[in-house]
């Protein structure tokens, strides 16, 4: 099956430094028997394998820059007394050995890292038609040995081939062995050129990996130093008063590697940020839907409050309302609280005080055409002393035939009042 594929995917190669004390650590996340690994599949770890060096070579490796120290050590000290420097050889032996590499931020190993996006190794159709070439597996890890060992020989101690993660992956160990010219055994990274050369080893891998299809990552790097000389040299334009010295080039985003357990937690950070937001977006949203609630209640109580005083109002224009007094309100609050609505009430209540008005102002109407008759019926009286008596008994048979209706009304209207009246001696008789 032919590798070459419409879409060229970019060969990714990672080189950082490593120091011999780490060395354990890679071993340990390289069994799985410790650290994070939680981004590994436990069902396909068996299928992870090794590719360059044996299976004790992190403690060869370790064994050998150990006897690099003891070695330089005593070279160091045969030549203090060589040249009888008693003072520095003194110095040395309390001193003791010194790591053979200059001390540098990155450590004095190499890991590197070989791989491609998954998508190159899952649209392998070889196994799937059948065929008996070579799986996209097997040729890059084939080109990827071939590559580290061309460039670093020996140096190479160690390359494994990870199937357990999201993508398939190689990772490779260099220990750059070299020998000063005073016979010193020393780590040395700039010994390969590849390793003094970030650039040449991206170029290198671009070639070796483009005969399975594959193509040199983005010159990242290149572009930023073109961006910048190009910025520089338009601010240094405008700068002498240049009319049009051009626009400044956007600079490349930076990308930085993370390493998976970094990623992980990055994520469950941000997974638990959003969390949060949604929970407090929960919330404010049902607090917010209970405020609704409340106005949708508070409006529906207000829609029915107007359509009861309309339909109040247009009962009272029709007489068709029963009012609650204040004396019975009090005795029948329990039984109208259920069935007479506020509105009903205070029409009630208004009603009743304008018809306790219209009876007190209709009982001083009639208090005073009351007090009138009386003052005729006592005029009657003084008339009727200067009659003679015939005339007298007529005057006061008509008067009994009165008294009936006329003390009724007095009862009627104000029975404290009128039932102390005084009747005169006939109307007695």
């Amino acid at each position: 099956m032919s590798s070459a594929t419409k879409t060229r995917y970019p060969i990714v190669m990672r080189m950082q430094g490593m120091h011999p004390r780490n060395l354990a650590g890679y071993e340990k996340h390289r069994m799985r028997s410790g650290g994070d690994h939680g981004h590994c599949d436990t069902s396909r770890m068996a299928q992870n394998r090794r590719l360059i060096g044996s299976k004790t070579w992190a403690q060869d490796a370790w064994d050998e820059i150990q006897d690099m120290r003891h070695a330089n050590h005593l070279l160091e000290l045969e030549q203090l007394r060589r040249r009888r420097r008693k003072t520095e050889l003194k110095n040395a032996l309390f001193r003791g050995p010194r790591d053979p590499w200059r001390a540098t931020r990155h450590g004095p190993l190499r890991e590197i890292i070989l791989t491609v996006n998954k998508e190159w190794f899952e649209k392998d159709l070889t196994e799937f038609f059948g065929e008996s070439g070579p799986t996209r597996e097997m040729q890059f890890e084939t080109r990827a040995k071939e590559w580290l060992l061309t460039n670093f020989g020996d140096d190479c101690v160690h390359a494994r081939a990870d199937l357990d993660e999201t993508a398939y992956h190689i990772h490779a160990v260099i220990i750059p062995r070299a020998v000063t010219a005073d016979g010193r055994r020393m780590l040395q990274p700039a010994v390969h050129p590849l390793i003094r050369s970030y650039e040449k080893a991206q170029d290198s891998v671009g070639e070796w990996f483009e005969e399975i299809g594959l193509r040199r990552g983005e010159r990242r790097k290149q572009a930023m130093r073109e961006a910048l000389k190009h910025n520089r040299k338009v601010r240094e334009a405008r700068a002498n008063g240049v009319a049009d010295p051009g626009t400044e080039i956007a600079l490349p985003e930076h990308r930085e590697h993370v390493s998976p357990r970094k990623w992980r937690e990055s994520q469950e950070i941000e997974l638990a940020s959003r969390d949060k937001a949604v929970k407090q977006t929960e919330e404010t949203l049902a607090a917010e839907k209970s405020a609704l609630a409340d106005q949708e209640r508070t409006v529906t109580r207000q829609q029915q409050d107007a359509q009861s005083v309309l339909d109040v109002a247009a009962a009272v224009a029709d007489g068709r309302v029963d009012i609650v007094t204040a004396t019975d309100e009090t005795s029948r609050q329990d039984a109208q609280f259920d069935t007479t609505s506020p509105v009903q009430a205070i029409f009630g209540r208004a009603l009743a005080v304008l018809r306790q008005r219209a009876r007190k102002e209709a009982r001083a109407e009639l208090a005073d055409e009351f007090a009138q008759i009386a003052a005729a019926d006592a005029a009657l009286l003084e008339i009727a002393k200067t009659l003679p008596n015939k005339a007298r008994q007529r005057l006061a048979q008509a008067r009994r035939s009165l008294s009936l209706p006329l003390n009724a009304l007095r009862r009627r209207l104000s029975p404290a009042r009128f039932d102390d009246v005084d009747r005169g001696s006939d109307e007695k008789t």
